[in-house]
């Protein structure tokens, strides 16, 4: 029994050492690995110049074109209202929304009326008087002339003692008399022109009265100026209206107005490369239209896959930058916001909607447009014709959306990386893929064909 122990231990390390010996008469050396290079796939594309059309997206909020205040320019009762006069309500031009009691206005009228009368009566009575004066000066004038003959003989009648002095006195005051009473009528023949200068300048500002109380009763119906929205309504039937007092608020239906802030560079990104020359005088809003020649398209931003979108018109640019945000502002015009209305699915442009308002300049052509994601702090990756690694710098003009306009610093026909690769590292060996979609894509963008 202690031999079979024995054995048992000793079978095991006999074998052991067979295997040892074994496997190192079969030891090969070992196989030397030669160094291969790693391998990086890319996506790329071909660079082309193209066209492209300068965008910026910006987002402000919709305003009526025009407003108006009905401002009450008399006092009095509300006495007829319009069946619309409600907040919301749309009305024609030239509607008459409400009217005020015209009682007061319309009896000072009369008054005033009543007035001309009795001037107009007076100026007829001074004719008739200056027609009457004139034929008895003309009589006393002839009775002066009889009675200065008198005079004259009854002189020579004294001198020869054939009358006495009382009598040549009394024919004397009689002379006196009559030349007293032509002086009066001479006199008052000639006050009738002013009478009547005076008579007129009243029945002027008679008539100037009356107007006036024609127009205070003109002003108590007061008429829409042009197609609008009820905004503001402050007035209702048999209320009492004070002179000066805001009644209604309306806005225009015809053209709405949304002013967006663009930053100095977004706004240069805009204009025209070219600019022309300078007159050296004061430009009308027109010209700088035509000038910086922006286009607006005014979306409503939904998640919809179809887009609600209005065709926008560049009206006007502000006079001065903002003092806080140091921002321009833009105002972009749409006309006719309530046309195509479709309840559910295409909803007017109304005041206080938030928008997104995309603006274009003119084409700019040559320029080199690369997705956004492609530059690295102003960098980007070429793959070089042996397909090594090229970090480049370069000067990025703009940025649009996800889209980067350079016009320097690439080669048409040069191939640029679109992968990010971590670590970028120069002269680094590339398989490149052609992304052919993404190619498309950027043509697409570039001449805003696609958002």
């Amino acid at each position: 029994m202690k031999m079979f122990k024995k054995i048992l231990i000793i079978i095991p390390i006999v074998c052991g050492i067979i295997f040892f010996v074994v496997m190192k008469k079969n030891k090969k050396p070992p196989v030397r690995l030669e160094n291969k290079e790693r391998v990086q796939t890319v996506r790329v594309i071909p660079l082309e110049k193209m066209t492209v059309v300068p965008r910026v997206i910006t987002y402000g909020y919709v305003e009526a074109d025009r407003t108006w205040q009905a401002i009450s320019e008399v006092s009095g009762k509300i006495v007829w209202v319009n069946k619309n006069l409600k907040k919301g309500y749309f009305l024609k031009k030239g509607e008459i929304l409400f009217k005020i009691d015209t009682t007061t206005y319309g009896l000072a009228e009369s008054r005033g009326v009543a007035d001309l009368m009795s001037v107009d009566a007076r100026l007829k009575e001074l004719e008739q008087s200056r027609k009457n004066t004139g034929r008895l000066l003309a009589i006393e004038k002839k009775s002066l002339a009889s009675a200065g003959q008198e005079l004259k003989r009854k002189r020579e009648l004294f001198e020869n003692e054939y009358i006495s002095s009382s009598d040549l006195e009394k024919e004397e005051r009689s002379f006196l008399t009559h030349q007293t009473a032509m002086n009066n009528l001479q006199n008052k023949l000639d006050l009738i022109p002013s009478q009547k200068k005076a008579l007129l300048a009243q029945k002027k500002s008679g008539e100037s009265i009356v107007t006036e109380r024609r127009l205070d009763v003109a002003r108590t119906e007061i008429r829409v100026p042009f197609d609008s929205r009820l905004s503001v309504v402050n007035i209702e039937l048999h209320q009492f209206a004070s002179a000066g007092t805001v009644l209604v608020e309306a806005e225009s239906v015809d053209r709405a107005e949304i002013p967006v802030f663009l930053t100095p560079k977004s706004f240069m990104t805009l204009m025209p490369g070219k600019s022309g020359t300078g007159t050296g005088t004061i430009p009308d809003m027109e010209s700088l239209r035509q000038a910086i020649g922006i286009t607006a398209r005014v979306r409503l931003p939904l998640d919809d896959e179809m887009p609600i979108e209005w065709d926008g018109t560049f009206s006007r640019i502000s006079e001065s930058l903002d003092l806080k945000t140091g921002a321009i502002t833009i105002y972009i015009s749409v006309d006719n916001p309530y046309e195509n209305v479709i309840p559910g699915k295409r909803p007017p442009l109304v005041t206080n909607m938030y928008v997104e308002v995309e603006l274009r300049g003119r084409p700019v052509s040559d320029r080199f447009v690369i997705p956004r994601s492609t530059v690295h702090d102003k960098k980007v990756y070429i793959s070089t014709p042996e397909n090594r690694l090229e970090i480049r710098s370069v000067e990025v003009e703009s940025y649009m959306e996800n889209l980067a306009v350079l016009s320097h610093g690439l080669k048409e026909g040069e191939t640029l990386v679109l992968s990010d690769l971590i670590p970028a590292v120069e002269g680094m060996l590339l398989k490149s893929v052609e992304a052919v979609d993404i190619l498309k894509d950027l043509k697409h963008q570039a001449l805003g064909e696609a958002r």
